[in-house]
């Protein structure tokens, strides 16, 4: 399965579609008072492109907890950033998960060209957990699960794969020889370990941080999607029954 514009525009209009209704008071007050959400963290290669839609789809369907359906926040929570914190559309390369932040001396914190990158950090944290507080949500990336991982409505899935299978998986998505895609999986599996060992302070395949660790070699992305799915659903069925005897046992 290829990832297609299509499917990166269904993100898309899945996303804005949920900004719009879930923004609103009237729509967030409707449905379950406990609303989950999903982080997850991946290898490169390991084939989230195919699954996030399949995803999608299935917690749409099957989850009865909005009449909303559910949204996937990747790269294009960049837009959302900015628009939650007013920053310049100039900062925009800077909060891409697959770059490095910029370095920031002294000379540009005197110029104010753009903010420190420690700020970045907190603006992308930020929108995260906001994202995750309205529930029905995937967050791909950027340590999610690291920044939420106090929040009892969020479920953390790690995605990993065998090197072999998943430099084939990134070599035919970017139609890329085996040699230059070997390249691109050791450089942005080192980007993004590099990345939660710099602002979470930990380990990126520390299984400690994840509800459930699942390899993808020999499954179908609707496969994929189908097992994240029960698991997230069984979990805050759970949650969900644990808080409300939590709260009986409160007020008694």
């Amino acid at each position: 399965m290829v990832f297609t514009m299509s499917a990166r525009n269904f993100l898309l209009d899945r996303m804005e579609h949920y900004l719009r209704t879930r923004l609103s008071e009237e729509s967030f007050s409707k449905g379950k008072s406990f609303r989950p959400a999903l982080t997850i963290s991946r290898e490169c290669g390991a084939g989230m492109d195919n699954i996030g839609c399949a995803l999608v789809n299935y917690l749409s369907e099957v989850d009865d907890s909005t009449d909303l359906g559910w949204a996937l926040f990747n790269q294009g929570m960049i837009g959302k950033i900015i628009e939650d914190h007013d920053l310049p559309k100039s900062v925009a390369p800077f909060l891409a998960e697959n770059t490095k932040f910029p370095v920031v001396n002294l000379l540009e914190e005197l110029l104010n060209l753009h903010p420190s990158e420690w700020t970045l950090f907190n603006y992308s944290a930020d929108t995260i957990r906001n994202l995750c507080r309205m529930g029905n949500v995937i967050v791909v990336g950027r340590a999610g699960n690291f920044v939420t991982a106090d929040m009892e409505n969020t479920f953390h899935i790690r995605l990993v794969g065998s090197q072999s299978k998943r430099i084939q998986h990134t070599a035919s998505r970017h139609e890329i020889s085996i040699e230059r895609a070997t390249d691109v999986v050791r450089e942005t599996d080192k980007s993004r370990k590099n990345f939660v060992q710099r602002y979470a302070r930990s380990a990126i395949n520390a299984p400690e941080w994840y509800h459930l660790v699942l390899n993808t070699d020999d499954f179908l992305p609707e496969t994929v999607a189908r097992i994240i799915g029960d698991s997230l659903l069984e979990w805050a069925n759970q949650k969900e029954i644990q808080t409300k005897e939590n709260t009986r046992e409160y007020i008694a």
